[in-house]
């Protein structure tokens, strides 16, 4: 499952906004994301190169709430959000 973000999109509020819909509950209902990743550090990141207006561009990969969320950027961010495969033992 995967989402393009506008400009003005907050990085961080998207991500548990997307979590939330793909599990069908509240935002709030969510752990908190700064339990995976620094909220702030990811919407700066991001921010840094629209404010500056350089082209930037890599990939975050991070586990949140059983899915793995990908955020990547050139043009603009987009989001992808993956089930964590099951661990076999």
């Amino acid at each position: 499952m995967e989402r393009s973000l506008g400009e003005e999109s907050n990085i961080s509020l998207q991500i548990v906004d997307f979590v939330a819909k793909r599990e069908h509950t509240d935002p709030l209902e969510l752990p908190p994301l700064y339990d995976a990743v620094d909220p702030d550090a990811l919407d700066d990141l991001f921010a840094s190169g629209r404010q500056n207006g350089m082209t930037q561009s890599g990939r975050i990969e991070f586990q949140y709430n059983g899915y793995t969320v990908i955020v990547e950027f050139d043009n603009g961010p987009e989001i992808t959000v993956k089930e964590e495969p099951e661990l076999v033992e």
